[in-house]
């Protein structure tokens, strides 16, 4: 493990959000912190072994408007977020203890017409008022079963292996763009990755939506695709899309305790799909979904008749483990082939495992809102897209850039959504 290096910075005047350059072995570099307090010492988690102050040179730029990507970490005792990681850690060892084993997430096959579309799965994007009131009447279809009696579902083959690796290789060049922003302080943290319970080796990059993130949910969400008609039949075209991002655990990540990502709630606030971008094997730490535990039974059992737990975010929790619960869950496991995915709704308990391989293990997720129903969320999705598209409006721009593709100029035409959207994600605040 590196040791970070402790040098001792003094100025006249406490100073907040700032930057100073470092020289390294590849050159002078910017690494950030929150705030050093006169005659303060300050922890570059970065930086191997130690360094004195006399070996080290820094010159203050001026204040950002936005907290930097590294937080300062004062030598000594551990922080409180390590010990706090190490509580949750724990706890989830301890629920893993309890579970029964897991098998693999299987898929359930569509056969015949879904509720919301005139033949099979989008079959017409936007069905007229007489197909719509013919479709009302339809029976779910059976991934639409599945999921109200499960709350999960697999569906194979969302991605082809050619979009997935090329989807692979957008994540890791963009992430490394993004890490490169925030270092400079042209964006914020909060703007290019998202907290996580269990931060250590996994991160939460927000995917810009451009490049193989549009082809990607091209393939998945226009004409035919399951995915696109599965969640018009779930919420509808209205759908909001609450979430583009791309989890990544890499070795030596722990495994979560379970949680679901929101409340119970009569009617399902939220689905969200992670699409494997490379084949997951146990040791890589697959999801672990517990089916059927999206009932308001299951959440009061869970956690102890005390259903405001469910509302907290930070992972931590001091009520005794459900032991008796967990015993009698089936376990389902997210062991699925690059291009497959679990589409859950996102009230059903589940984790992420621990990655105990040598192997990165990416997830690409989108997830969806009912716009009727209220409900208090953290959102992984880049500030500049939050609540701006819906599956209808996705759908309609997908349609007109195929349109301006087939045209000999598409230059030509007015600027989509998309990039409007992209133009302002990019700018520099």
């Amino acid at each position: 493990m590196k040791m970070a290096a402790s040098i001792p910075l003094v100025f006249a005047l406490p100073v907040v959000n700032a930057f100073v350059r470092v020289p390294t072995a590849s050159g002078v570099r910017p690494l950030a912190i929150r705030e050093i307090s006169q005659g303060r010492h300050v922890y570059f988690p970065e930086m191997s072994g130690s360094m004195s102050s006399a070996a080290f040179s820094a010159e203050l730029s001026l204040p950002r408007r936005h907290a930097p990507c590294i937080m300062t970490t004062l030598p000594g005792p551990r922080s409180l977020r390590e010990d706090m990681d190490k509580a949750i850690a724990a706890r989830g060892l301890r629920e893993a203890s309890f579970l029964p084993r897991g098998e693999a997430l299987k898929a359930v096959k569509q056969r015949g017409g879904s509720a919301n579309t005139a033949s099979g799965f989008g079959a017409s994007s936007k069905p007229s008022k007489a197909a719509k009131s013919k479709q009302s009447k339809r029976p779910p279809s059976a991934l639409a079963k599945e999921m109200q009696r499960a709350g999960v579902v697999r569906i194979d083959g969302v991605l082809s292996a050619e979009s997935v690796d090329k989807l692979r290789q957008f994540v890791d060049e963009e992430r490394a763009i993004a890490e490169a922003e925030v270092a400079e302080g042209l964006h914020s943290q909060e703007a290019r990755f998202a907290d996580l319970v269990l931060v250590e080796n996994r991160c939460d990059f927000l995917m810009p939506l451009r490049g193989a993130t549009i082809d990607a949910m091209d393939e998945m969400l226009s004409g035919s695709a399951v995915l696109g008609s599965l969640i018009e039949e779930l919420i509808g075209e209205d759908a909001v899309m609450q979430e583009v991002a791309c989890l990544i655990s890499e070795p030596g990540s722990n495994q979560q305790p379970l949680h679901p990502d929101t409340p119970y709630t009569p009617t399902p606030t939220l689905y969200a799909g992670f699409v494997a971008l490379q084949d997951v094997e146990l040791e890589m730490g697959p999801t672990i979904y517990l089916p059927g535990t999206h009932t308001r039974q299951a959440h009061l059992e869970f956690y102890g008749g005390d259903l405001e737990a469910a509302r907290m975010t930070s992972g931590e929790r001091t009520a005794p483990v459900a032991a008796e619960f967990l015993s009698k869950q089936r376990v389902s496991l997210g062991l699925l082939r690059k291009g497959d995915m679990a589409l859950y709704n996102q009230q059903v308990l589940h984790c992420g495992g621990a990655n105990q391989s040598d192997s990165v293990r990416r997830q690409f997720y989108l997830s969806w809102r009912n716009p009727a129903v209220k409900v208090k969320a953290r959102a992984s999705i880049r500030p500049a897209y939050r609540n701006q598209l819906t599956l209808g409006i996705i759908r309609d721009e997908l349609t007109k850039r195929k349109s301006a593709a087939a045209k000999s100029d598409p230059g030509d035409g007015p600027i989509d959504l998309f990039a409007k959207l992209d133009a302002v994600d990019r700018a520099v605040v």
